[in-house]
């Protein structure tokens, strides 16, 4: 089988397990920057779909995330209809060499697939026809045998960028060339000269290779993280055993900055890792004195700032080079030279247990969405809205009884037995360990008022007997 306009079959393995720390308060640990819809109406990981989709079929791609944020994945792919993309899981983060790993070992099984090509799931690439071409001459490089690296051709002198020097030409393949450096981010003389001399690219995080190079790459240079995964592909080792393991190491350290036959395609993809504040800044449109204004916001006299507000509406006044981002539980304000630093404060936040650092208040739902109004000792409140059409599973909880009010539409309600129509206005309770689903069968949305009581409350304590999604298996996420 071949990729669609391409000659040689691809299978595309996209890397969506980070949590995005630099992207908060809109990113979060459990709502990352790859589910964001920062660029438009499709989230960054849809966007890296859809650009892969001339050249890869929905069912030649894997998604490697996370068990923590597997809901959030999967309901992202659900949104589309994408049912065909393979979701595999890791039980902890091990950094980018374990995710490749595991799926090179699990990509043993694909007959059809000669390449694999590894894209992060949280780029932004606005010259596809570049990419295209790019994928069909790494994709000739990696059947020869080479890791394939894509460097991005530097418009500026960026620090916050890895770079690749270029080495001479790869014989009888123009546009390949061996792989003279890797170079950890520069400081600003150096990443300038680098820029006056040419011949260096900034490092893409995007690569090519056959499945049995790659894995004899990480067999000689991290003989632990193979062997434990090897064990995984035999089926001897379970992924969470391996994942205890094995090291914390990228793939460019752990096996590219140490292999022989790697080579670098030089592409001018109008690229961006959007991995900062500054780089969605740099993205986006600006006013006539320079200031990047997303969502509500009024401003007085400000140079060259960027102004982000996600619901209600935020001022600013003579501010200069300044970073805003106002969300409904946390507001981020920061000079644009500290935007690195957003890192370190979410490591803080997370040291000391707090909320905002895992997510936000309003949690999205296959079904709909809930939002955690108040909660204290015994009890929790949440506002409650299911989609037209839509309902939740039948479940039941182990340590907690609820009450629903009706504040908008008419829901279909079965608890235990019974099942009965509630309309606005009118409420029922739900006892403890009894079975019981919500389900809106009309065309506007339905809300309720949740109150939750009972000794344990977290989202955990549910066991689904049925379920119109994919989570009946999982016992991990509320409703």
């Amino acid at each position: 089988m071949k990729s669609p306009g391409g000659d040689l079959p691809l299978f595309g393995v996209i890397l969506a397990g980070g949590s995005g720390t630099r992207f908060w308060p809109l990113s979060r640990s459990q709502y990352p920057k790859q589910v964001l819809r920062l660029l438009g109406t499709e989230s960054l990981l849809q966007s890296t779909i859809e650009r892969l989709l001339p050249r890869i079929p929905l069912s030649q791609l894997a998604v490697v995330s996370n068990e923590a944020q597997a809901d959030v994945i999967r309901l992202d792919l659900f949104r589309k209809g994408w049912t065909d993309i393979r979701v595999w899981l890791e039980p902890m983060g091990r950094n980018t060499a374990a995710a490749v790993g595991l799926a090179a070992v699990l990509l043993d099984r694909e007959k059809d697939a000669e390449i694999m090509a590894v894209f992060p799931a949280d780029h932004h690439i606005g010259n596809q026809e570049g990419l295209f071409q790019a994928l069909d001459l790494g994709a000739e490089l990696a059947r020869a045998g080479y890791l394939v690296t894509f460097g991005i051709t530097p418009t500026r002198p960026d620090t916050g960028y890895g770079y690749i020097k270029a080495g001479d030409q790869v014989k009888g393949k123009e546009g390949g060339f061996h792989v003279a450096e890797f170079i950890e981010k520069p400081e600003l003389s150096r990443a300038r000269a680098f820029l006056q001399d040419g011949g260096y690219y900034w490092n893409s995080g995007m690569f090519l290779f056959r499945r049995e190079v790659i894995l004899e790459a990480m067999a000689r240079h991290l003989p632990a993280l193979y062997q434990a995964l090897r064990r995984v592909g035999e089926g001897k080792q379970s992924v969470e055993a391996a994942y205890r393991s094995i090291p914390s190491i990228s793939l460019d350290h752990g096996v590219m900055e140490k292999a022989e036959s790697v080579v670098v395609v030089p592409a001018d993809l109008n690229w961006s890792d959007v991995g900062t504040w500054e780089a969605f800044y740099n993205l986006v449109a600006k006013d006539s004195r320079g200031n990047a204004v997303v969502g509500r916001a009024e401003d007085l006299d400000s140079r060259n700032c960027l102004v982000f507000a996600q619901n209600r509406l935020v001022a600013t006044i003579g501010l200069e080079d300044v970073v805003v981002v106002d969300t409904v539980d946390a507001s981020l304000v920061c000079h644009r030279d500290r935007v690195q630093d957003v890192k370190n404060l979410v490591e803080r936040l997370n040291s000391q247990n707090l909320a905002e650092s895992v997510h936000h208040p309003t949690v999205e739902r296959p079904w709909g969405r809930y939002t955690v109004i108040d909660a204290g000792p015994g009890f929790q409140v949440k506002q409650v809205e299911v989609d037209p059409g839509k309902r939740l599973s039948y479940q039941w909880h182990h340590h907690r009884a609820e009450h629903w009010v009706v504040v908008q539409g008419t829901a279909l309600v079965t608890i235990g037995a019974e099942t009965k129509e509630v309309a606005s206005n009118e409420s029922v309770f739900v006892p403890l360990k009894t079975p019981h689903r919500l389900e809106n069968p009309g065309s506007e949305p339905v809300r309720i008022i949740e109150v939750q009581t009972g000794s344990y409350l977290g989202e955990d304590d549910i066991v689904r007997l049925e379920d119109d999604f994919w989570r009946l298996a999982e016992e991990v996420d509320g409703h």
